[in-house]
């Protein structure tokens, strides 16, 4: 779920970190993103046959080799209220000929290929997990409770799940291999907002589940 300009209030609090300095730490990764994100590398576009086995095996290998571990989260079904959010991206992903998505129906072919990177985990020996619904929120659980030392997803709802450290923006480029990390203690030191603020902010600004409020009338 993406809360809108969340990214933008939360500038002021962004770290830039190299990737170095992620050695040593285990990192929940939201799947979903980094299969997203490989299907619109346009250089692997018509050339790779299956670009986001490629971009994971890469991925995992570059920072297994600087004793960052990863555990992987699957994203589980979404929510009916999600429906609208989704046939929007596909359309913008796929076209106007996309297919509608319904609970009923599903995300058959995004399924097959988040399948593929399972199986691909499961030959190099990297744990993943099934998330009942959101993946951020079980990326979130995972942080919260200690099991990991951070989440690399780019949903700003990671936050309003429970999280305390979040890394999005992941690049392995040459010149300045880096992510962007954001804390909920510097949130709170810097911002003075806590996670129910965060909550607040969602339903102000407008949410996957939730249009922007218009007016004070609306709430």
């Amino acid at each position: 779920m993406g809360v809108s300009d969340l990214w933008q209030i939360l500038e002021p609090v962004k770290q830039h970190i190299h990737l170095n300095n992620l050695g040593g730490k285990t990192i929940a990764v939201d799947l979903s993103l980094w299969v997203c994100e490989s299907q619109t590398v346009k250089k692997m576009i018509g050339t790779v046959t299956k670009p986001h086995l490629r971009n994971l095996f890469f991925r995992i290998s570059h920072l297994t080799l600087m004793d960052v571990k990863l555990v992987f989260v699957m994203e589980g079904e979404p929510p009916k209220l999600k429906a609208d959010v989704i046939n929007k991206r596909n359309q913008i992903r796929y076209g106007p000929s996309a297919k509608t998505w319904s609970q009923k129906t599903g995300r058959s072919h995004f399924k097959s290929v988040l399948r593929e990177c399972l199986e691909l985990l499961e030959c190099l020996g990297i744990p993943w997990v099934q998330a009942a619904g959101e993946a951020e929120a079980m990326c979130a659980y995972l942080d919260a409770s200690g099991y990991v030392d951070g989440c690399l997803t780019n949903d700003g709802d990671a936050f309003l799940y429970g999280a305390r450290t979040v890394y999005r923006n992941f690049t392995m480029n040459t010149k300045d291999p880096h992510v962007d990390c954001y804390t909920m203690s510097s949130i709170k030191s810097n911002l003075g907002l806590d996670r129910d603020a965060l909550v607040g902010l969602a339903i102000l600004l407008g949410c996957d589940y939730l249009p922007k409020l218009s007016s004070c009338a609306d709430a």
